[in-house]
C-alpha cells in the first residue's frame, strides 16, 4: 500500500503540462508560441550602453512575426552607433504538446545578441537564422521545461555549420523563473582569435511582477567562450505582455 502511495505522488508531482510555454528562453528559441491576439514588448539593454527595442505579435493560432531595432552608445555623450537594418523573427507550431510528444515549430530569427560588427557583418554572438525546436514541460512542484533544437544561421558565411541548443527552465513560486542553455556554437569556432571553441552557455533569472510584466536578468557566454568576455555578458531584458 506504501509503495502504490509513493508512486500516486510521484505522478501526482511529476506530470505533463502542456498549457505553460516560454517563447524564448535567453537566446535559444523553444516551440512555445503568443497565441493570436497576444503581443510581447521587449527592451534589451546590453554591453556598450546598448539597447534594442522589440516587439512579437501572435497573427494566426499557430503563427508569431516579430521586429527587432536598436544602436550601442544609447546613454552616454557619444552619438548612438545605430545598427543599419531591422531585424525580423517569425515562428510556426507544426505540432502542439500532448501528454507523449513534445512541441515542435519552425522559425526564423536574424536578431543576435550583443555589438553588430559591420566589418564582419555578424553579432558578438550569431543570430539563431533558420531553426527547429521541440519542448516539453512538466508539472514538477510548478513547471520544468525542456527544450532543444537545431538552426543555421545566415551571419558570417566561413562558418556555415549546422548548429545545436538545448535548455531548460524552472519555476520558483508565483515569480522566479530560472532558465538555462547551452549552444554548441559549432558556426562560431573555426576562427580562433574570436572564440575558444567550447560553445556558449547562458542562464538567466526572470522576475514575474506580474502576469504583464517581467524583468529578466541574463548571464551569456559564463563559459567565456569568446575571447573578449570577461566574466560573463551580463544584460536586463524588460518584457511586456498585453492581447488585443
Amino acid at each position: 500500500m506504501k509503495n502504490w502511495i509513493l508512486i500516486l505522488s510521484i505522478l501526482f508531482v511529476i506530470t505533463s503540462l502542456g498549457a505553460y510555454e516560454l517563447n524564448t528562453l535567453i537566446d535559444a528559441p523553444t516551440a512555445g508560441i503568443l497565441q493570436k491576439g497576444e503581443a510581447e514588448i521587449s527592451a534589451n539593454l546590453y554591453k556598450n550602453n546598448g539597447l534594442v527595442i522589440g516587439t512579437k505579435v501572435g497573427l494566426f493560432p499557430r503563427f508569431m512575426f516579430g521586429v527587432n531595432y536598436g544602436a550601442e552608445n544609447v546613454v552616454g555623450n557619444k552619438d548612438p552607433d545605430w545598427h543599419e537594418r531591422v531585424e525580423f523573427n517569425a515562428k510556426i507550431r507544426v505540432l502542439d504538446e500532448t501528454v507523449q510528444l513534445p512541441a515542435i515549430a519552425l522559425g526564423y530569427d536574424s536578431q543576435g545578441h550583443g555589438n553588430y560588427q559591420q566589418d564582419n557583418e555578424r553579432y558578438d554572438i550569431k543570430s539563431k537564422g533558420l531553426y527547429f525546436a521541440a519542448s516539453k514541460n512538466y508539472a514538477f512542484f510548478g513547471n520544468i521545461g525542456f527544450h532543444t533544437g537545431a538552426n543555421y544561421s545566415l551571419e558570417n558565411k566561413l562558418d556555415d555549420e549546422l548548429n545545436i541548443f538545448a535548455g531548460f527552465d524552472k519555476t520558483l513560486g508565483d515569480m522566479i523563473v530560472l532558465t538555462a542553455e547551452y549552444d554548441t556554437a559549432w558556426n562560431d569556432n573555426k576562427d580562433e582569435s574570436i572564440t575558444d571553441g567550447i560553445g556558449y552557455l547562458n542562464s538567466s533569472l526572470d522576475v514575474h511582477f506580474t502576469e504583464s510584466l517581467i524583468l529578466k536578468i541574463s548571464f551569456y557566454d559564463i563559459l567565456q567562450n569568446r575571447e573578449d568576455t570577461q566574466g560573463c555578458d551580463r544584460t536586463l531584458t524588460l518584457l511586456y505582455y498585453m492581447t488585443f
